[in-house]
């Protein structure tokens, strides 16, 4: 069914015709890892590329058709995957419900989430209150994703439950799993949901799982057995768990080591997750593509669409090119103005300038998610054998790649390589439309076609003209051994913003 959908989308684009960019609901297979150990793919093997956005309090900010509308718009614009917390945290002194009243916990004398005892109740009809608990709201959303081909990550938990304070992993209000309450609760969660097809697991929530002495390692290590085993249907902990029925990674904060560093070892962890600035992203993405057995890795959670104000549309893009050129399995998207949804707490975390007038849906068709499209059809363009196959490769690069500038990398004029392990296809992203040369030599005989793709509108450029279909700027360029480098002057002058991405093929 993918193989299908795959040729579908290939000639879509080079007709030019609109495209769902998603599975329908009848098509959406279980994910798994691919066996080259670099992609998720379905179930059939045919290549899944998650763009995802983050939509962390979504189960306690919308109602129902606030949900609809939320996840349509997305679907439209190519996204094909959510990621969103079980639960929500403290907001100053009160533990909050959602938008409907309903707890998601019974409340402990301390006045804190009781997390072993989750309020549930007979029914699930929305129409009737005292039916549709906080539970069944939380499915909805899974399931409404689902309905519209999209997969949702799910953290049962945010990590200041299980590691505390963000800095140093210190007790906070929040913290209220250890062990055996990490497995009870995890456990609870994976058997409630255990049909849902569509749903990614991740643990951790934006914390380090080690804190100097303080190691949190095991607690989240029990939360995975314990979400393992609900989804099995059995309830023996500390034994040895069955993951091959779960899709799970760990989500690490940023300006820290990344899951590779704990837990890339761990059978429980089938991918690895990213947290960092685009200074550090592709040093993080090419250590966890160089390590043994190989695991995909990817960016889950970058820099935000207008945090701080200075993370534009640009910033976005050569974030999210760049680690997947550089080995990343897909990327996920962010925005300072959707996250939260409008919550009290907005940005709390962040030392930012927002408009928290601004609603969240009058944000989302800000330009950096918009731009999100245009990378999934491009990665989606290609055969399934073409797509499973592709490697990073900067020694296509004659001269310098290239580097960021800043201390967080906000400006950039960096070049990212990709190919075909095969040599039969490569791609070049170009951060701000410099001159560079490309080794012709790297790739198969005897002969390439040179594509302009601009990743601002999703067109393919010739001589200053768009087209909707893929049309080559020059034809017939010498490859294979003994080639010469061919040098390349992207459309444009020199700069800030004009990235382009150079297709060989």
């Amino acid at each position: 069914m993918m193989k299908s959908f795959l040729l579908c989308l290939v000639l879509l684009v080079m007709l030019g015709l609109p495209d769902s960019g998603k599975l329908g609901a009848d098509d959406f297979a279980s994910l798994r890892v691919s066996e080259n150990g670099r992609f998720l793919v379905q179930e059939d093997g045919s290549g899944f590329f998650p763009v995802a956005d983050t939509a962390w309090a979504i189960g306690w900010q919308l109602k129902r058709d606030q949900v609809e509308r939320y996840l349509q718009r997305r679907k439209d614009q190519n996204f094909n995957t959510i990621a969103l917390i079980a639960f929500p945290g403290v907001e100053g002194n009160v533990v909050i419900p959602n938008v409907y009243g309903d707890h998601a916990f019974k409340i402990s004398g301390s006045g804190a989430w009781d997390p072993l005892q989750p309020i549930t109740t007979p029914g699930k009809n929305p129409e009737d209150s005292a039916q549709y608990d906080y539970w069944d709201h939380l499915e909805y959303i899974i399931d409404t994703a689902e309905s519209k081909g999209m997969a949702a990550i799910l953290l049962p938990a945010w990590g200041v439950c299980v590691a505390g304070d963000w800095a140093n992993g210190k007790a906070t209000r929040d913290l209220i799993f250890d062990e055996t309450s990490g497995y009870q609760y995890s456990h609870w969660i994976g058997e409630r949901f255990k049909n849902k097809k569509n749903i990614i697991w991740m643990i951790g929530g934006d914390r380090s799982a080690v804190y100097g002495e303080k190691d949190y390692r095991k607690v989240f290590g029990a939360m995975a057995e314990g979400i393992a085993d609900g989804v099995n249907g059995i309830n023996q902990p500390n034994q040895e768990a069955d993951y091959s029925t779960t899709l799970m990674s760990y989500h690490p904060r940023k300006w820290q080591p990344n899951s590779s560093e704990w837990f890339h070892n761990e059978p429980w962890l089938d991918f690895n997750s990213m947290q960092d600035q685009p200074s550090d992203q592709i040093t993080a993405t090419e250590l966890d593509y160089k390590l043994l057995p190989a695991k995909p890795t990817w960016l889950f959670e970058g820099g935000y669409e207008f945090r701080r104000n200075i993370y534009k549309d640009w910033q976005i893009r050569f974030q999210s090119y760049q680690t997947v050129f550089a080995g990343g399995f897909g990327v996920t998207y962010g925005s300072m103005n959707i996250y939260h949804f409008n919550s009290a707490v907005a940005a709390s975390d962040e030392s930012i300038t927002l408009d928290k007038s601004r609603k969240w849906e009058a944000s989302l068709d800000e330009p950096g998610a918009m731009d999100m499209q245009h990378l999934f059809r491009l990665m989606t363009s290609m055969s399934n054998e073409q797509f499973l196959d592709r490697i990073p490769d900067q020694s296509l690069i004659e001269g310098s790649t290239g580097g960021m500038e800043g201390s967080e990398g906000i400006r950039s004029n960096r070049l990212q390589a990709t190919r075909g392990s095969k040599g039969d296809y490569a791609m070049v992203y170009n951060a701000n439309g410099r001159n560079f040369s490309v080794r012709m030599d790297r790739l198969s005989a005897p002969e390439m076609n040179a594509f302009w793709f601009n990743p601002r509108t999703g067109k393919w450029q010739v001589e200053d003209q768009d087209h909707t279909d893929r049309q080559p700027f020059k034809k017939s360029i010498p490859s294979g051994p003994a080639a010469p480098v061919q040098e390349f002057d992207p459309p444009g002058a020199e700069g800030d913003g004009n990235d382009w991405v150079l297709l060989l093929n």
